[in-house]
């Protein structure tokens, strides 16, 4: 069926598959690539059609105009910090991490942080609890875009073979040399996406009135 609100209906979809096919993943041991299947429409879709730039649409199919309700929540929900708003719980906490790579950005075992350790690595920096919910948001929204994605093994490893544990989202620094790098473990950013998901929920058209109000 043809959704009403494209930006927050299609998210919800993908939301209802990710619920009945997850399973089928994990017998097929393809969970890793089934989680960034579903990562692309839930995040790509409601970010680009409602994206702006000093205050009109960027995109030629944008839901600005008819999505107001939506659009409002989103903009404000971006102000604040990511953890704050889906890492809550320290388990979760832990099993993000954002960080900046200067160098070697092509060989993710020779990441180094400012503190010259590799992301994943004890003492390692990670600035996750600074960051706003838009920079998370835009850092894998980006990596998505252009296929800066990296599966990573639990030594921080790509390595061919060998079991996924964690994902690597990667983005350029917005004017520096640096990137911006989220490392997130797998099963930690299939949760983000039901909660990302359930929230999106809430401003579909049947209930953008009750937020409205």
């Amino acid at each position: 069926m043809t959704p009403e609100r494209f930006c927050t209906e299609v998210p919800q979809r993908m939301r209802r598959l990710l619920d009945a096919m997850y399973p089928v993943a994990q017998e097929q041991d393809l969970t890793t690539s089934f989680a960034l299947m579903v990562a692309m429409p839930l995040l790509m879709i409601p970010l680009e059609r409602t994206a702006t730039y000093r205050g009109e649409p960027t995109n030629a199919i944008s839901e600005v105009d008819t999505a107001q309700p939506f659009v409002r929540a989103l903009r404000q929900l971006k102000r604040g910090l990511f953890w704050e708003t889906f890492l809550r719980e320290p388990d979760l906490l832990r099993r993000w991490r954002f960080t900046e790579i200067t160098r070697r950005i092509d060989h993710p075992s020779q990441w180094s942080d400012s503190l010259d350790r590799h992301p994943m690595r004890p003492g390692a920096r990670n600035d996750i609890r600074a960051q706003t919910v838009e920079n998370v948001l835009m850092t894998l929204r980006h990596a998505l875009a252009h296929g800066n994605v990296v599966y990573l093994n639990e030594e921080g490893d790509e390595a061919p073979g060998r079991r996924v544990t964690h994902m690597a989202f990667v983005a350029d620094g917005r004017g520096t040399d640096a990137y911006r790098v989220i490392i997130v473990e797998e099963a930690a950013f299939v949760e983000f996406l039901k909660v990302w998901a359930d929230w999106l929920a809430g401003y579909n058209i049947d209930s953008s009135l009750r937020h409205a109000a």
